[in-house]
């Protein structure tokens, strides 16, 4: 799941004190939310911060993911998913 401030900040070293208390609330949420829907071991958070540290999108934006079964997350592309199966994870994610 991504979390994204709705205004354009390029990194978390610009965000304003409110938006970061905001942010880091929507992350916890956000983490909350997979934990009880797909019940992972663990939740891994992250966010990269200019070029050097491989962010590709300049808007500030948070990854939240459950890990995987074997433990860890998995780096590199992710495949588009269907709008209906888009619907389906957020439904899920609703329902927990």
């Amino acid at each position: 799941m991504l979390v994204i401030p709705i205004a354009h900040r390029s990194s978390v070293l610009d965000l304003h004190e409110s938006e970061a208390q905001a942010l880091m609330l929507a992350v916890r949420d956000a983490a909350r939310l997979i934990g009880r829907a797909y019940q992972r071991l663990g939740i891994a958070v992250w966010q990269n911060n200019g070029v050097d540290a491989d962010q590709i999108i300049s808007h500030l934006h948070f990854h939240v993911a459950g890990t995987l079964d074997e433990g860890g997350t998995e780096r590199g592309e992710v495949g588009e998913l269907s709008l209906e199966a888009t619907e389906a994870i957020a439904k899920r994610l609703l329902e927990s």
